[in-house]
């Protein structure tokens, strides 16, 4: 796959963390032999599901270095790069350049307030700073910086190394805006965050998805893309419904809580949360969330993981 052509089905590699924090190394390449068994077609590293906001310096670029060294050049890896200024940003982007990730995910500086020519600054002295294709994240819930439409086409054009976008808006206005300002430019991407609007995304004219959930679920996600690839509109359907239905887990835990039970449950390792946002499930909860699993998973692993 070329460094400019990201499309189908991107998974945020949750970080299987042990005590103090630290990266689970045997997890997360656990994990990551599972999403690309699953037939994923790009892993993203250090992302927001990957838990980058739990980690220091150190065991973000150790996650990094993880996923591409388990991957070892069968798919396309992006490095997630999140930070509040563009003098923090900048040697954070050159070290994580340095795994030999195929992209740099950068989201908008959080933390304060950005004005859209804040955002172009940002973003176009990360790029220039970098030899990697660099991949925007527009995440506003998180990063309450949205990034408009006009912006992303506006850094599109003046940086060539700006390849593509991973669009986590849930507005499909916003989306439609988007798509109408990048089309007909066979080299950037735009990806949906959003589990629930793949299949509506897919009809619209983005070229794949990214999402938390395909950690847990990664084959429903690939079948669907692949389904939709071939035309065949009712199992792409039937599979979206299949990702709505096993989102559900997330109502338990505050999301991480049961985000942990998910990967105990399937072999894989015991958290991927961090201090201090480990969510303990009641029994009443975990059975709940093993019934959701139990409909469309098979477990990875042969015993499930217990750490209470």
């Amino acid at each position: 796959m070329r460094p400019n052509s990201l499309r189908g089905v991107v998974v945020p590699v949750g970080t299987p963390l042990t005590d103090g924090d630290r990266v689970d190394v045997g997890g997360l390449r656990r994990l990551t032999a599972y999403l690309i068994d699953a037939g994923v077609h790009g892993l993203f590293a250090n992302g927001s599901m990957s838990g980058f906001a739990f980690l220091t310096d150190d065991e973000q670029l150790r996650a990094i270095e993880t996923v591409v060294a388990e991957t070892n050049n069968r798919l396309p890896v992006m490095a997630g790069l999140g930070e509040t200024s563009t003098s923090r940003a900048i040697p954070k982007a050159k070290a994580f350049a340095r795994t030999g990730a195929t992209y740099l995910s950068v989201l908008p500086p959080f933390y304060y307030f950005a004005q859209q020519d804040h955002l172009i600054a940002y973003f176009s002295e990360i790029a220039s700073a970098v030899d990697l294709p660099v991949i925007i994240y527009d995440n506003p819930v998180i990063s309450k910086n949205p990034i408009h439409p006009e912006t992303i086409a506006e850094l599109r054009r003046r940086i060539p190394n700006i390849v593509g976008v991973k669009e986590s808006n849930q507005d499909c206005v916003n989306l439609q805006k988007l798509l109408q300002l990048t089309s007909g430019d066979p080299n950037f991407s735009v990806l949906t965050g959003s589990e629930f609007l793949i299949l509506v995304g897919l009809q619209m004219g983005i070229h794949g998805c990214v999402g938390g959930l395909h950690n847990i679920c990664p084959q429903l996600a690939v079948e669907l893309y692949e389904a939709f690839e071939r035309g065949d509109l009712h199992t792409a359907a039937q599979r979206q419904q299949a990702l709505i239905d096993t989102w559900q887990i997330f109502n338990y835990g505050k999301i991480w809580g049961a985000f942990d039970e998910a990967l105990r449950w399937l072999g894989i390792c015991q958290r991927a949360t961090g201090a201090p946002y480990i969510t303990q499930l009641t029994e009443e909860e975990r059975l709940k969330v093993h019934s959701i699993l139990a409909v469309h998973l098979s477990r990875h692993g042969s015993e499930l993981i217990d750490v209470r």
